[in-house]
Protein backbone atom coordinates (compact mmCIF):
# COMPACT_ATOMS: atom_id res chain seq x y z
CA UNK A 1 0.00 0.00 0.00
CA UNK A 2 1.12 3.70 -0.93
CA UNK A 3 2.11 5.82 1.81
CA UNK A 4 -0.78 8.24 2.87
CA UNK A 5 -0.54 11.51 1.43
CA UNK A 6 -1.34 15.15 2.56
CA UNK A 7 -2.45 18.46 1.22
CA UNK A 8 -0.73 21.56 1.60
CA UNK A 9 -2.85 25.19 1.57
CA UNK A 10 -0.64 27.65 -0.61
CA UNK A 11 0.55 29.58 2.87
CA UNK A 12 1.76 26.73 4.09
CA UNK A 13 3.86 25.79 0.72
CA UNK A 14 5.55 29.57 1.54
CA UNK A 15 6.46 28.94 4.65
CA UNK A 16 7.79 25.46 4.09
CA UNK A 17 10.17 27.08 0.71
CA UNK A 18 11.05 29.79 3.53
CA UNK A 19 11.93 27.48 6.03
CA UNK A 20 13.66 24.49 4.14
CA UNK A 21 15.67 27.15 1.46
CA UNK A 22 16.67 29.63 4.00
CA UNK A 23 17.89 26.88 6.42
CA UNK A 24 20.06 25.73 3.36
CA UNK A 25 21.72 29.16 2.58
CA UNK A 26 19.36 30.66 -0.09
CA UNK A 27 18.62 34.42 -0.25
CA UNK A 28 15.29 36.01 -0.08
CA UNK A 29 15.37 36.69 -3.83
CA UNK A 30 16.45 33.08 -4.66
CA UNK A 31 13.49 31.62 -2.42
CA UNK A 32 11.11 34.06 -3.98
CA UNK A 33 11.49 32.62 -7.52
CA UNK A 34 11.66 28.94 -6.19
CA UNK A 35 8.59 29.61 -4.75
CA UNK A 36 6.58 31.38 -7.79
CA UNK A 37 7.87 28.98 -9.95
CA UNK A 38 6.87 26.27 -8.13
CA UNK A 39 3.77 27.30 -7.02
CA UNK A 40 2.84 28.11 -10.79
CA UNK A 41 3.21 24.89 -11.84
CA UNK A 42 0.71 23.64 -9.13
CA UNK A 43 -1.00 26.13 -9.34
CA UNK A 44 -1.79 25.35 -13.13
CA UNK A 45 -2.34 21.40 -11.88
CA UNK A 46 1.44 20.76 -13.04
CA UNK A 47 2.55 18.78 -9.52
CA UNK A 48 4.64 16.73 -10.97
CA UNK A 49 6.70 19.73 -11.70
CA UNK A 50 5.58 21.44 -8.70
CA UNK A 51 5.57 22.29 -5.22
CA UNK A 52 6.40 17.85 -5.44
CA UNK A 53 10.14 19.20 -6.39
CA UNK A 54 11.12 21.11 -2.83
CA UNK A 55 12.76 17.80 -1.47
CA UNK A 56 14.46 16.85 -4.68
CA UNK A 57 15.80 21.11 -4.81
CA UNK A 58 16.64 20.43 -1.13
CA UNK A 59 18.13 17.09 -1.43
CA UNK A 60 20.49 18.34 -3.92
CA UNK A 61 21.48 21.19 -2.41
CA UNK A 62 22.22 18.93 0.62
CA UNK A 63 24.43 16.89 -1.92
CA UNK A 64 26.12 19.65 -3.10
CA UNK A 65 24.96 19.71 -6.29
CA UNK A 66 23.39 23.56 -5.98
CA UNK A 67 25.33 26.29 -4.50
CA UNK A 68 23.38 28.49 -2.32
CA UNK A 69 23.95 32.44 -2.64
CA UNK A 70 25.34 32.31 -6.07
CA UNK A 71 24.30 33.92 -9.17
CA UNK A 72 24.73 33.13 -12.61
CA UNK A 73 26.90 35.29 -14.85
CA UNK A 74 27.39 36.23 -18.88
CA UNK A 75 30.78 34.83 -19.81
CA UNK A 76 30.61 35.50 -23.43
CA UNK A 77 27.91 37.93 -25.29
CA UNK A 78 27.27 39.67 -28.57
CA UNK A 79 24.38 42.50 -28.63
CA UNK A 80 22.46 39.25 -29.53
CA UNK A 81 23.79 36.82 -27.90
CA UNK A 82 24.82 35.24 -24.47
CA UNK A 83 27.05 32.60 -23.23
CA UNK A 84 26.04 31.86 -19.49
CA UNK A 85 27.58 30.33 -16.62
CA UNK A 86 24.77 29.03 -14.35
CA UNK A 87 27.64 28.39 -11.43
CA UNK A 88 25.83 25.71 -10.02
CA UNK A 89 22.89 28.36 -8.84
CA UNK A 90 19.30 27.56 -8.20
CA UNK A 91 17.78 26.30 -11.61
CA UNK A 92 14.82 28.60 -11.46
CA UNK A 93 17.32 31.96 -11.19
CA UNK A 94 19.21 30.38 -13.68
CA UNK A 95 16.63 30.19 -16.64
CA UNK A 96 14.94 33.33 -14.98
CA UNK A 97 18.08 35.06 -15.89
CA UNK A 98 18.64 33.78 -19.36
CA UNK A 99 15.22 34.53 -20.73
CA UNK A 100 15.70 38.04 -19.03
CA UNK A 101 18.92 38.15 -21.23
CA UNK A 102 17.48 37.27 -24.56
CA UNK A 103 14.16 39.25 -23.85
CA UNK A 104 16.93 42.47 -23.38
CA UNK A 105 18.37 41.83 -26.62
CA UNK A 106 15.73 41.04 -28.80
CA UNK A 107 14.08 44.31 -27.68
CA UNK A 108 17.08 45.85 -28.45
CA UNK A 109 18.38 44.19 -31.64
CA UNK A 110 14.68 42.43 -32.71
CA UNK A 111 15.90 38.86 -31.69
CA UNK A 112 17.99 37.26 -28.88
CA UNK A 113 19.54 34.35 -27.89
CA UNK A 114 21.00 33.09 -24.43
CA UNK A 115 22.30 29.51 -23.47
CA UNK A 116 23.30 28.40 -19.99
CA UNK A 117 26.05 25.64 -18.61
CA UNK A 118 26.40 24.35 -15.37
CA UNK A 119 23.05 24.54 -14.70
CA UNK A 120 20.15 22.28 -12.14
CA UNK A 121 16.57 21.48 -12.51
CA UNK A 122 14.71 24.02 -14.00
CA UNK A 123 11.20 22.71 -12.81
CA UNK A 124 8.62 23.91 -15.26
CA UNK A 125 9.52 25.40 -18.71
CA UNK A 126 6.27 26.77 -19.51
CA UNK A 127 6.64 29.38 -15.90
CA UNK A 128 9.01 31.28 -18.06
CA UNK A 129 7.77 32.00 -21.33
CA UNK A 130 4.79 33.34 -20.40
CA UNK A 131 5.79 36.77 -19.23
CA UNK A 132 8.04 37.56 -22.65
CA UNK A 133 5.09 36.52 -24.13
CA UNK A 134 2.92 38.94 -22.59
CA UNK A 135 4.99 41.27 -23.36
CA UNK A 136 5.16 40.34 -26.99
CA UNK A 137 8.19 38.15 -27.46
CA UNK A 138 7.62 35.26 -29.02
CA UNK A 139 9.82 33.15 -27.08
CA UNK A 140 11.36 29.12 -27.52
CA UNK A 141 13.35 27.94 -24.39
CA UNK A 142 14.63 24.09 -25.05
CA UNK A 143 16.42 22.12 -22.02
CA UNK A 144 18.64 18.98 -21.86
CA UNK A 145 19.77 17.00 -19.08
CA UNK A 146 23.78 18.28 -19.66
CA UNK A 147 24.37 14.86 -20.90
CA UNK A 148 22.89 13.07 -18.01
CA UNK A 149 19.45 11.29 -17.27
CA UNK A 150 19.20 8.84 -20.04
CA UNK A 151 15.65 7.47 -19.35
CA UNK A 152 14.55 7.61 -23.39
CA UNK A 153 14.88 5.13 -25.60
CA UNK A 154 15.53 6.42 -28.91
CA UNK A 155 12.87 4.90 -31.71
CA UNK A 156 14.60 1.69 -32.75
CA UNK A 157 16.31 0.97 -29.38
CA UNK A 158 14.96 -0.46 -25.79
CA UNK A 159 17.63 1.12 -24.34
CA UNK A 160 17.72 4.54 -22.48
CA UNK A 161 20.12 7.28 -23.99
CA UNK A 162 18.17 11.16 -24.08
CA UNK A 163 16.65 12.67 -21.37
CA UNK A 164 13.08 14.02 -21.96
CA UNK A 165 14.79 16.82 -23.31
CA UNK A 166 11.78 19.38 -23.17
CA UNK A 167 10.36 22.91 -24.70
CA UNK A 168 8.48 25.43 -24.08
CA UNK A 169 7.15 28.48 -26.48
CA UNK A 170 5.33 31.59 -25.71
CA UNK A 171 3.47 32.92 -28.48
CA UNK A 172 2.00 36.37 -27.61
CA UNK A 173 -1.76 37.87 -29.08
CA UNK A 174 -3.33 40.75 -29.22
CA UNK A 175 -3.43 43.06 -26.04
CA UNK A 176 -5.75 42.23 -22.87
CA UNK A 177 -5.44 38.13 -24.27
CA UNK A 178 -3.41 35.10 -22.18
CA UNK A 179 -0.20 34.49 -24.09
CA UNK A 180 -0.18 30.88 -25.48
CA UNK A 181 1.77 28.55 -23.38
CA UNK A 182 3.21 25.56 -24.76
CA UNK A 183 5.53 23.02 -22.98
CA UNK A 184 5.82 19.64 -23.74
CA UNK A 185 8.49 16.58 -23.33
CA UNK A 186 10.00 14.89 -26.30
CA UNK A 187 9.23 11.81 -24.67
CA UNK A 188 5.82 10.38 -24.98
CA UNK A 189 4.95 11.55 -21.02
CA UNK A 190 7.14 13.78 -19.17
CA UNK A 191 9.52 11.92 -16.36
CA UNK A 192 7.37 13.28 -13.52
CA UNK A 193 4.45 11.43 -14.08
CA UNK A 194 6.46 8.02 -14.03
CA UNK A 195 7.65 9.17 -10.49
CA UNK A 196 3.93 9.69 -9.12
CA UNK A 197 2.52 6.66 -10.32
CA UNK A 198 5.43 4.69 -9.10
CA UNK A 199 5.10 6.70 -5.91
CA UNK A 200 1.34 5.55 -5.33
CA UNK A 201 2.06 2.14 -6.14
CA UNK A 202 0.07 2.18 -9.07
CA UNK A 203 0.99 1.46 -12.97
CA UNK A 204 1.17 3.39 -15.64
CA UNK A 205 -0.70 2.90 -19.26
CA UNK A 206 0.59 0.69 -21.74
CA UNK A 207 2.48 2.81 -24.26
CA UNK A 208 4.07 5.11 -22.21
CA UNK A 209 7.37 2.39 -20.97
CA UNK A 210 9.57 -0.29 -22.70
CA UNK A 211 11.68 -3.04 -20.91
CA UNK A 212 15.56 -3.61 -22.23
CA UNK A 213 13.68 -6.24 -24.52
CA UNK A 214 11.76 -3.72 -26.38
CA UNK A 215 8.45 -5.13 -24.14
CA UNK A 216 5.42 -2.94 -23.29
CA UNK A 217 5.88 -2.30 -19.52
CA UNK A 218 3.61 -0.80 -16.82
CA UNK A 219 5.47 -0.93 -13.78
CA UNK A 220 6.57 2.45 -12.65
CA UNK A 221 9.10 1.18 -10.37
CA UNK A 222 11.25 -0.69 -13.21
CA UNK A 223 12.21 3.10 -14.38
CA UNK A 224 13.85 3.98 -10.97
CA UNK A 225 16.05 0.38 -10.63
CA UNK A 226 19.31 1.25 -11.89
CA UNK A 227 20.66 0.47 -14.42
CA UNK A 228 17.02 1.51 -15.61
CA UNK A 229 14.86 -2.14 -16.46
CA UNK A 230 12.47 0.14 -18.33
CA UNK A 231 12.56 2.95 -20.53
CA UNK A 232 10.49 5.87 -21.57
CA UNK A 233 8.97 6.37 -25.24
CA UNK A 234 9.75 8.96 -27.05
CA UNK A 235 6.88 11.37 -28.39
CA UNK A 236 4.97 9.11 -31.11
CA UNK A 237 5.13 6.33 -28.80
CA UNK A 238 5.80 2.48 -30.41
CA UNK A 239 4.45 3.60 -33.50
CA UNK A 240 5.09 7.18 -34.68
CA UNK A 241 8.27 7.61 -32.23
CA UNK A 242 10.84 9.01 -34.56
CA UNK A 243 8.78 12.03 -34.57
CA UNK A 244 9.65 12.64 -30.47
CA UNK A 245 13.09 10.91 -31.06
CA UNK A 246 14.04 13.80 -34.03
CA UNK A 247 12.54 16.92 -31.62
CA UNK A 248 14.73 15.57 -29.11
CA UNK A 249 17.86 15.79 -31.24
CA UNK A 250 17.23 19.28 -32.21
CA UNK A 251 17.22 19.99 -28.24
CA UNK A 252 20.22 18.05 -27.64
CA UNK A 253 21.86 20.27 -30.46
CA UNK A 254 20.90 23.62 -29.11
CA UNK A 255 21.13 23.31 -25.33
CA UNK A 256 23.45 20.55 -25.18
CA UNK A 257 26.19 21.22 -28.16
CA UNK A 258 25.52 24.87 -28.56
CA UNK A 259 25.32 26.08 -24.76
CA UNK A 260 28.47 23.79 -24.14
CA UNK A 261 26.36 21.94 -21.65
CA UNK A 262 26.71 18.63 -22.72
CA UNK A 263 24.81 16.18 -24.88
CA UNK A 264 23.44 12.73 -23.79
CA UNK A 265 25.70 9.61 -23.85
CA UNK A 266 23.95 7.44 -22.48
CA UNK A 267 24.82 8.36 -18.66
CA UNK A 268 21.88 7.09 -16.63
CA UNK A 269 22.82 9.85 -13.57
CA UNK A 270 20.42 12.39 -12.87
CA UNK A 271 22.59 14.51 -11.49
CA UNK A 272 23.96 15.91 -14.28
CA UNK A 273 21.51 19.54 -14.11
CA UNK A 274 20.13 20.95 -16.89
CA UNK A 275 21.38 22.71 -20.27
CA UNK A 276 19.26 25.53 -21.69
CA UNK A 277 19.02 27.52 -24.85
CA UNK A 278 16.54 30.43 -24.70
CA UNK A 279 15.65 32.64 -27.97
CA UNK A 280 13.30 35.75 -28.17
CA UNK A 281 11.93 37.64 -31.22
CA UNK A 282 10.35 40.74 -31.24
CA UNK A 283 7.71 40.53 -33.89
CA UNK A 284 7.91 44.79 -34.20
CA UNK A 285 11.22 43.91 -35.91
CA UNK A 286 9.79 42.71 -38.75
CA UNK A 287 7.46 44.63 -39.05
CA UNK A 288 4.65 42.85 -38.19
CA UNK A 289 3.48 43.91 -34.64
CA UNK A 290 0.00 44.50 -35.27
CA UNK A 291 -0.38 42.43 -38.47
CA UNK A 292 1.19 39.86 -35.89
CA UNK A 293 -1.80 39.84 -33.40
CA UNK A 294 -4.43 39.94 -35.44
CA UNK A 295 -3.25 37.33 -37.24
CA UNK A 296 -3.27 35.04 -33.82
CA UNK A 297 -6.22 36.03 -32.68
CA UNK A 298 -8.01 35.38 -36.34
CA UNK A 299 -6.27 31.85 -35.76
CA UNK A 300 -7.08 31.75 -32.47
CA UNK A 301 -11.06 32.40 -33.48
CA UNK A 302 -10.97 29.83 -35.72
CA UNK A 303 -9.78 27.09 -33.92
CA UNK A 304 -12.23 27.75 -31.31
CA UNK A 305 -15.01 27.87 -33.67
CA UNK A 306 -14.67 24.51 -34.77
CA UNK A 307 -17.51 21.59 -33.75
CA UNK A 308 -15.84 19.18 -30.82
CA UNK A 309 -14.88 15.55 -31.51
CA UNK A 310 -17.77 13.07 -29.87
CA UNK A 311 -16.64 12.97 -26.09
CA UNK A 312 -14.49 16.39 -26.25
CA UNK A 313 -15.47 19.54 -25.14
CA UNK A 314 -13.41 21.07 -28.44
CA UNK A 315 -10.30 22.31 -28.87
CA UNK A 316 -8.63 23.63 -25.76
CA UNK A 317 -5.76 26.17 -26.66
CA UNK A 318 -2.34 25.89 -24.75
CA UNK A 319 -1.61 27.60 -21.37
CA UNK A 320 -3.48 27.74 -17.86
CA UNK A 321 -4.78 24.81 -17.26
CA UNK A 322 -6.96 23.41 -14.58
CA UNK A 323 -5.59 23.08 -11.48
CA UNK A 324 -6.09 24.04 -7.61
CA UNK A 325 -5.83 27.65 -8.30
CA UNK A 326 -3.97 30.07 -5.96
CA UNK A 327 -4.37 29.12 -2.60
CA UNK A 328 -4.73 25.52 -3.05
CA UNK A 329 -4.37 22.73 -1.22
CA UNK A 330 -2.10 21.27 -3.10
CA UNK A 331 -1.71 17.95 -3.16
CA UNK A 332 1.47 15.79 -1.82
CA UNK A 333 1.75 12.31 -2.26
CA UNK A 334 3.54 10.17 1.01
CA UNK A 335 7.03 9.38 -0.09
CA UNK A 336 7.25 12.68 -1.22
CA UNK A 337 5.64 14.08 2.19
CA UNK A 338 8.43 11.61 3.26
CA UNK A 339 11.29 13.36 2.04
CA UNK A 340 9.86 16.77 3.16
CA UNK A 341 9.91 15.87 6.63
CA UNK A 342 13.31 13.84 6.41
CA UNK A 343 14.78 17.39 5.20
CA UNK A 344 12.98 19.05 8.08
CA UNK A 345 13.98 17.20 10.64
CA UNK A 346 17.91 17.28 9.46
CA UNK A 347 17.91 21.14 9.45
CA UNK A 348 16.12 20.83 13.23
CA UNK A 349 12.62 22.54 11.56
CA UNK A 350 10.06 20.03 13.25
CA UNK A 351 7.17 19.01 11.20
CA UNK A 352 4.78 21.50 12.92
CA UNK A 353 3.28 22.80 9.64
CA UNK A 354 -0.70 22.46 9.02
CA UNK A 355 -0.81 20.06 6.54
CA UNK A 356 -4.36 17.60 5.92
CA UNK A 357 -4.44 13.92 5.06
CA UNK A 358 -5.24 13.15 1.83
CA UNK A 359 -8.46 11.20 1.41
CA UNK A 360 -7.63 7.91 0.52
CA UNK A 361 -8.05 7.00 -3.29
CA UNK A 362 -10.19 4.37 -4.40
Amino acid sequence: MAEAGVNAPEPVVCALIEDIFGALGFTGPERAVLTETLLEASRAGYHSHGVMRIPTFAEDTQAGMIAPATLPAVVHETQAAAMIDARRCLGPVSAVFAVEQASARARQQGIGCAAVRNGNDVARLGAYVGAPASAGLVTLLLVNDAGGGACVAPFGSAAPFLSTNPLACGIPRAEGESPLVIDISTSVVALGKIRMAANRGEPVPEGWLIDRAGRPATEPRDFFTSPRSASLLPLGGAADGHKGFLLGLIVEAFAGALAGAGMSRGNENEDQGNGLFVLAADPEALGRGGDFARMMEAFVEGLEALPPAEGCEGVRLPGARAGAGPGGPYPIDGPTWTRIAAILESLSLGTDYAVTPAAAEA
